[in-house]
């Protein structure tokens, strides 16, 4: 019989749920670096012949998708960022979520820079 009642989770209950909030805060980095990772593949590529024009053609038909899906990416961080009484821009930085140019994304997926 034990004198104190010890109410701490055994150690194997610790670790399970250290790895879930790890695993949650890989997944918003994650999402971050997305993100971040193909704005800057697009806007700011300092390749040689690697425009926005360029690239945007090259994306042809999945230009579209690619642009709704980011922007279904930035909506998840900041809805993340709500639920703990933040922003998205404490995760992410403006700059890194508003494309510098004017754009039209076509019926068939393609997007021109205007």
């Amino acid at each position: 019989m034990n004198i104190i009642d010890s109410n701490a989770p055994a150690p194997v209950v610790q670790l399970a749920a250290q790895t879930i909030i790890n695993n949650v805060n890989a997944e918003m980095d994650h999402l971050v670096n997305l993100h971040r990772d193909s704005f800057n593949s697009i806007w700011r590529n300092p390749s040689d012949g690697a425009t926005p024009d360029a690239i945007l053609a090259a994306l042809g038909i999945h230009a579209g998708l690619i642009f709704a899906l980011a922007g279904e990416n930035l909506d998840h961080i900041a809805r993340c960022a709500q639920a703990i009484g933040k922003q998205r821009s404490d995760f992410i930085d403006d700059a890194d979520c508003t494309p510098p140019a004017a754009y039209t994304i076509h019926p068939d997926g393609t997007i021109t820079l205007n």
